[in-house]
């Protein structure tokens, strides 16, 4: 799961929508200096990524696309779902995806100072590009799979990736990625919310 899955199921406090949101950053003893209602939106966030990771839908999903890009499989999958969840995005809640990530952005915004450096980073370029909305189309994760490939680089300098190079791949599978999501994504919500 990337970004929007995560605010998603996060609970609808500020705290944990900050605590889902920056997870990946956080390393270490990091997670004992946030206060204790983020770091139980980090622990969830863990905790879905874990749950997803080892589903067999998941890894079907990541069995489609796996010939050309191996082990970055799972990192695309998660992206892709993002633009699964928006687009089929009515079919989970009732309050329209505009609204939904205005009022997230909102919430986040009042609480920033909360935050290390670069988790207050990832949310105002989160804000500033509007990058949750931007999921709905191909485009807008084909621009998510580039900044990506960007910090891979920047973090393993000798490893050219371009993961936007696999949009066509995500696109020819689509339908199938779609099915798949369709019944991972409610058996997930059941995960989190039981």
């Amino acid at each position: 799961m990337n970004y929007l899955a995560h605010l998603f199921l996060a609970h609808p406090t500020p705290e944990s929508l900050l605590g889902n949101l920056i997870a990946d950053s956080i390393k270490g003893n990091q997670l004992a200096a946030l206060p204790f209602e983020i770091q139980e939106g980090v622990r969830q966030h863990r905790r879905v990524d874990s749950f997803t990771d080892r589903h067999p839908l998941v890894q079907r999903s990541i069995t489609r696309i796996s010939k050309n890009w191996g082990w970055f499989s799972g990192i695309l999958i998660d992206v892709y779902h993002d633009h699964l969840l928006a687009t089929t995005w009515e079919l989970y809640t009732s309050e329209p995806l505009r609204e939904f990530i205005d009022r997230v952005q909102q919430q986040c915004s009042v609480h920033m100072d909360s935050l290390p450096g670069d988790g207050r980073e990832l949310l105002e370029k989160m804000i500033e590009s509007d990058r949750l909305y931007s999921y709905l189309t191909a485009d807008g994760i084909a621009d998510a799979l580039e900044r990506l490939s960007r910090r891979i680089r920047e973090r393993i300098p000798n490893r050219p990736v371009h993961l936007e190079r696999a949009m066509p791949d995500l696109l020819a599978n689509h339908t199938d990625l779609l099915g798949d999501f369709q019944i991972f994504f409610p058996e997930l919500i059941a995960f989190v919310r039981p």
